[in-house]
């Protein structure tokens, strides 16, 4: 075990700069370790720029030596010269004697190496008796193993040259007994000992986070890792295509020049044969004149007898090859007019075959837009899809694999979604849905999520639409006089009865759920309840006119707490009618009193709005930009 141990250890001990064993190995920033003579040579003015990771450090005032130890390789040297000691690579001196003799053992409780001398001793004092010695030569020759690791050297102060038992956790520093008793007595402080039991618990606590990214980057490199195999066995993949793609259009084009060659060589071998037999013709006519000729030179050798006998067959042959020759054609009656003419589009572009794309789009860079702020149930809800490629820039094409699915928060409802590929790297995608509240929707590139994605969005109805309450009311009988109305994230709304003194909640399809109060001062009753809204948990705060107070109730219609009462105080209203709700905080129009009062969710008084510049203020509403608005009497 301990062999294997020294094997892992003796890479970890040779400087990357200097390549030999480290010398005052220090830490940078960036947790590179290398020489203090190193690093010295590889400081630039006031910075070093670190020959593994390029990362730059500033050097402290001091130098170099300032710089914190790489206690953990200093810990490795010590047990790599340890293990030589005790395996005779290197010689052993007494540790505890000044003379510094030859070790001739070593205690393995101390670590520490014993000469003849100090041996004796050592065995003879009361503190040790306990102690393991053993000889060197023992443990040298193999009869015994052992697994010794050297000593934790304690750091020395630097002020007083003593160890730094004690740890201030108030400075988060090592100090001296001394050090504490002169400036660090008042502080959080206790042993090394204690303290280190206490802060590796805390250590174990800040590296979680550290392991959770070393998984996921576990998870990451086996990613790339894939997809770095995944793109060889593509590319091997796509150049078989390119190969088998113009193979067949070389086979093609082969097979369209040989027809042509074809062409050509029965077109050549017809006009040649035509010539052929028009020379057969001409030589045969040239031969019957030079016959003729040849015989009217005998004529003119021969006597007048002779003359005058072939005289008449002379003429008649003149007669008959004048006759042929006038029949004769004498002009080429085929001509060398062929011609090879590409297509015209050839000649001005070769067409190209084929392509290759490296604009496949990347999930985690597309991204969608469009998607409405406040989506109206029953509109048609349109969005963009962008895709992007690795270069993060837009895809020029379409062909993704896009699936897009849309889940309604009430009752986990399907919402059919269409999509359209633009052909262009966008791809329109919409739907439509008549359940009010929450709708989230997915949007997946070849079974991987893209940024953002699920998305949440709130359905809303569309409050122009809205006029049911009365007709409803009257329905049942009950609606005396309606004043306010409040809607809820998931699409329930409230109505204000100020002449019956209640409030009636109402689902999202309109239907009548329940009803609460009654006429009275007391809790969860109202003396003409005006204002009311929803918060983001569904609480209900109903703002009771003729008490001068608001009250707050779950969606059931439970009372859960109050504040204000009549008064001209801080947290005292005059006649409270609108309400609103932002960023946990309440805000109430004080109307006879002529301000805003803010309210934390709890019911705590906050701060005054508008003292002094409101009269008669009405209502409150807060924008998405954060602005109040207050609806009160003009002044003029």
């Amino acid at each position: 075990m301990a062999a294997e141990r020294m094997k892992k250890v003796a890479g970890l001990l040779n400087c990357p700069v200097c390549y030999e064993i480290y010398k005052k190995p220090k830490y940078l920033p960036c947790h590179h370790s290398y020489c203090e003579k190193c690093m010295e040579k590889l400081q630039t003015g006031s910075d070093i720029i670190c020959p593994e990771c390029r990362e730059t450090s500033v050097v402290p005032a001091g130098g170099v030596k300032e710089l914190p130890n790489n206690f953990f390789i200093n810990r490795l040297l010590d047990e790599v010269d340890l293990k030589r000691k005790v395996e005779g690579g290197d010689e052993a001196k007494c540790d505890t004697c000044v003379k510094e003799g030859r070790a001739v053992a070593l205690c393995l409780d101390c670590v520490t190496f014993l000469c003849e001398y100090c041996h004796e001793v050592h065995k003879n004092l009361k503190e040790y008796q306990n102690h393991n010695i053993t000889e060197l030569v023992e443990l040298q020759s193999k009869k015994i193993q052992v697994d010794v690791r050297p000593k934790v050297k304690l750091m020395l102060c630097t002020d007083h040259d003593l160890e730094m038992n004690f740890f201030c956790e108030t400075c988060d520093q090592l100090v001296c007994h001394y050090c504490i008793t002169i400036g660090h007595i008042e502080h959080v402080h206790n042993s090394v000992k204690v303290m280190a039991k206490k802060h590796r618990r805390e250590l174990e606590k800040m590296i979680e986070p550290v392991e959770g990214m070393i998984n996921k980057l576990s998870t990451s490199r086996q990613k790339v890792v894939a997809a770095g195999e995944k793109i060889t066995s593509q590319a091997t993949e796509v150049d078989q295509q390119i190969d088998l793609y113009y193979d067949e259009l070389h086979r093609q084009l082969q097979q369209q020049r040989e027809d042509l060659k074809n062409k050509l060589q029965e077109l050549s071998t017809k006009k040649k044969k035509v010539i052929s037999l028009q020379l057969e013709q001409i030589d045969f006519a040239e031969a019957q004149l030079l016959s003729v000729k040849e015989l009217n030179d005998a004529v003119k050798n021969g006597s007048d007898q002779e003359a005058l006998f072939m005289k008449k067959q002379v003429g008649d042959d003149v007669n008959r090859l004048t006759n042929s020759y006038s029949k004769l054609e004498t002009e080429p009656v085929e001509l060398p007019t062929m011609e090879f003419v590409p297509s015209k589009e050839c000649k001005e572009s070769f067409p190209q075959f084929g392509q290759l794309f490296d604009d496949v789009a990347i999930p985690d860079n597309c991204e969608v837009t469009g998607i409405p702020a406040q989506p109206l149930v029953g509109s048609k809800i349109d969005f963009t899809i962008i895709t992007k490629n690795y270069n993060n820039e837009r895809c020029s094409k379409g062909g993704s694999h896009i699936v897009v699915q849309a889940l309604s928060s009430r009752g986990g409802d399907v919402v059919p979604v269409e999509v359209k590929d633009n052909n262009d790297g966008s791809y329109s995608s919409s739907f439509v849905t008549e359940q009010v509240g929450e709708v989230k929707f997915s949007i997946t590139i070849e079974g991987d999520h893209i940024k953002g994605s699920p998305y949440t969005i709130m359905m809303h109805r569309d409050y122009k639409t809205v006029n049911k309450p009365r007709k409803i009311m009257n329905d049942d009988g009950k609606m005396g006089c309606p004043f306010g109305i409040a809607f809820s994230k998931d699409g329930m709304w409230a109505v204000t009865d100020c002449s019956n003194h209640c409030v009636h909640i109402f689902d999202s399809q309109d239907k009548l759920v329940r009803k609460f109060g009654q006429t009275g001062a007391g809790s969860g009753q109202f003396q003409s309840p005006f204002g009311v809204l929803f918060d983001a948990n569904n609480c209900l705060y109903v703002t009771d006119h003729g008490s001068h107070r608001v009250q707050k109730f779950d969606v059931n219609g439970t009372y859960l707490l109050q504040f204000g009462h009549r008064g001209t105080g801080d947290d005292q209203l005059n006649c409270a009618i609108g309400v609103a709700v932002h960023n946990d905080v309440v805000f109430v129009a004080d109307r006879n009193n002529h301000r805003v009062l803010v309210f934390h969710l709890n019911g705590q008084f906050s701060h005054i709005v508008g003292s002094g510049q409101l009269n008669y203020p009405w209502d409150v509403a807060v924008t998405t930009n954060n602005q109040l608005l207050v609806a009160d009497q003009d002044t003029q």
